[in-house]
């Protein structure tokens, strides 16, 4: 009896909670000719406005927090199980043909903007990595996340237009001070830097780019590198660390 009693509860609160979900979802400003697959997660009181001719697949996790806004351009896609959420007081603007593959995560804790032709592949996982800090994300027009790529937005990182980050790529905006011996080393004290990646950067797959490191345009970062210093416009860069190999 408890197990039939449990299982009741449990799709009874399942049915509630995707009544809610729905209820939030016919709060959003939709465009027209949007496609929707069932279930789409809603959470959340914010403002959202989603523009015509966009898709949203099944089990997208869509969380808008209070006083928050979420702005989609036309022709964007959510690929399943996608998450987007933005905390409280919190802005996403995106422009046009913006693409969220399945399984990435965004988590928005400051003022993001998108622009067209923007890609963010699947599983990539897009946050502040510590609680004390949070910065703002910028991305130009027509750059592409590779697949499971890892950005740290514990300070700011803007990349510029037509940039490409190959897949399983690692951004870190931060680091900690590990010469304290009372505490373990990697629990030391908070230092972050911000990160730039302008026009028309080339960022091989199994890229490592460490905190306050600006790569030039044009610049081409060779797959399996460690970028740990500022890296010229129209240069080749390969290595652990990056050294530059020639002149474009």
């Amino acid at each position: 009896m408890t197990v039939v009693i449990n299982f009741v509860k449990y799709h009874f609160k399942s049915a509630l909670r995707t009544i809610y979900w729905i209820y939030n979802l016919s709060k959003i400003n939709f465009g027209s000719n949007v496609n929707l697959s069932f279930p789409i997660q809603v959470e959340g009181h914010g403002f959202a406005k989603i523009d015509s001719n966009c898709t949203i697949e099944k089990n997208v996790k869509l969380g808008i927090g209070k006083n928050a806004q979420l702005v989609i351009g036309k022709n964007s896609f959510f690929e399943k199980q996608g998450t987007l959420l933005i905390g409280d007081s919190n802005v996403l603007k995106i422009g046009n043909h913006f693409k969220l593959g399945t399984h990435a995560r965004l988590y928005v804790k400051n003022n993001w903007t998108f622009g067209d032709n923007v890609t963010i592949e699947t599983y990539c996982s897009i946050f502040a990595r510590e609680s004390e800090k949070t910065g703002m994300l910028t991305i130009g027009n027509n750059s592409n996340i590779g697949d499971y790529t890892i950005m740290d937005i514990v300070d700011n990182i803007q990349i510029g237009n037509d940039v490409a980050i190959g897949p399983n790529c690692t951004i870190y905006t931060h680091d900690h001070i590990y010469t304290d011996k009372s505490k373990p080393a990697w629990k030391g004290g908070l230092i972050s830097k911000p990160i730039i990646i302008e026009d028309g950067a080339w960022i091989g797959s199994n890229v490592t780019i460490l905190p306050g490191v600006i790569i030039g345009k044009r610049a081409v970062v060779a797959a399996g590198s460690v970028v740990t210093k500022s890296l010229d416009p129209e240069c080749v860069y390969g290595g652990i660390p990056a050294k530059l190999i020639k002149e474009i």
